[in-house]
């Protein structure tokens, strides 16, 4: 089996009947990696990469069999990221592996969590509302259908303007996720946003009433001395990594241990270098923590990393007629499936109908 060429397509669709979180499906790039066989390999980004896919398949990965996908995104690296650098030829890379594991992976008639060697993964779902513009209303109504619905036990949403508001906020979010079995893990995403003095004020203010789980960039994510001073004032485990790009990127953090959960982004790191972090991670007694990705599919990667305490959820199916996928939430855990690959599926018809030439302003690929 050899890789032929490449099809991409942008798409962008309406809001799907209610009010959608940022991170729901809404516009993105398809990417199919063809071959000389009947398989092609799928994976669905956030941004428009048209331009570094073309070049990266053009010059790495034409005429090679995607089978060998850690040598291949391993050439990329060599070739490429570590002289440009730039976030969108990562990113193109990463989704390119994408597509080459699940072409692996379809070529063993398997699902991707077998062919990566691990078991079927079972792993605890946050829910992750990044949306800051929603009320309370909105909010709890949000995190109650999760619940009921998917057994969500854990959840994480943006802070508001002040200190008085995320516990007004936490405590309606804890309140819809209460069940029989226990109080709900509560986690704050402070998206870099806050200074290292910012996010310890806010955070012992918030911890006066709560026991948070984490909090996901309580600085800016590359100040990995910020971060240690936070880890060291606050007592909530401390987040970090998504935005990250290079492995080289994460060593300031193990080094000054700065950080005690690892955001691994497959679509900044793709599958190949998703799995060499965790292990840097795990070799440094840190677990991780799964970025969101479309269809939920970051879970197929669990059952074969070390240590992975949660991935992160932001749909718990797709909300969009435009793709299906194999991985599934139950009782407030992902587990994957048996279909061959990644588990995405595309409904081409109705992508064609979601077809555009330039996707919107701001577009999330979730």
């Amino acid at each position: 089996m050899r890789i032929t060429g490449l099809e991409t397509t942008l798409f962008a669709c309406p809001p799907a009947g209610r009010r959608r979180t940022a991170g729901a499906p809404f516009a993105g790039c398809v990417v199919g990696l063809l071959t000389d066989s009947k398989l092609s390999g799928i994976a669905i980004g956030g941004s428009d990469l048209r331009v570094e896919l073309a070049a990266l398949t053009r010059q790495f990965l034409k005429g090679e069999d995607p089978r060998a996908a850690p040598a291949l995104w391993q050439r990329m690296m060599d070739g490429r990221a570590r002289s440009a650098g730039r976030a969108k030829t990562r990113a193109a890379m990463a989704l390119l592996d994408l597509s080459l594991w699940d072409l692996k992976a379809k070529a063993n008639d398997e699902p991707l969590w077998k062919t990566l060697g691990g078991s079927r993964p079972r792993v605890n779902a946050v829910a992750s509302c990044s949306d800051g513009t929603l009320n309370d209303t909105e909010l709890v109504k949000w995190f109650t259908d999760l619940a009921r619905e998917f057994g969500f036990k854990s959840g994480m949403l943006r802070p508001g303007r002040d200190a008085g508001t995320d516990r007004r906020r936490l405590g309606r979010v804890r309140k819809a996720l209460s069940s029989d079995a226990g109080e709900p893990e509560l986690a704050i995403d402070a998206a870099g946003n806050w200074t290292a003095e910012q996010a310890i004020r806010r955070a012992r203010e918030v911890e006066r009433r709560f026991d948070l789980a984490w909090i996901a960039l309580a600085a800016p994510r590359r100040d990995a001395t910020g971060l240690k001073k936070v880890s060291d004032s606050v007592r909530a485990a401390l987040c970090a990594g998504r935005g990250l790009r290079f492995p080289g990127d994460f060593q300031p953090h193990f080094q000054e241990r700065s950080i005690d959960l690892v955001q691994v982004d497959i679509g900044l790191n793709g599958i190949t270098g998703a799995l060499q972090l965790a292990d840097a991670a795990f070799g440094f007694e840190l677990p991780v923590m799964l970025c969101a990705a479309p269809g939920n599919i970051q879970a197929q990667l669990a059952g074969a990393m070390p240590y992975v305490m949660n991935v992160e959820v932001t749909a718990p199916r797709p909300t969009e007629e435009l793709f299906t996928t194999d991985v599934r939430i139950e009782d407030g855990h992902a587990v994957a499936g048996d279909a061959p690959g990644n588990g995405l599926g595309l409904n081409r018809a109705a992508l064609a109908r979601a077809a555009v030439q330039k996707l919107p302003a701001r577009s999330s690929g979730r």
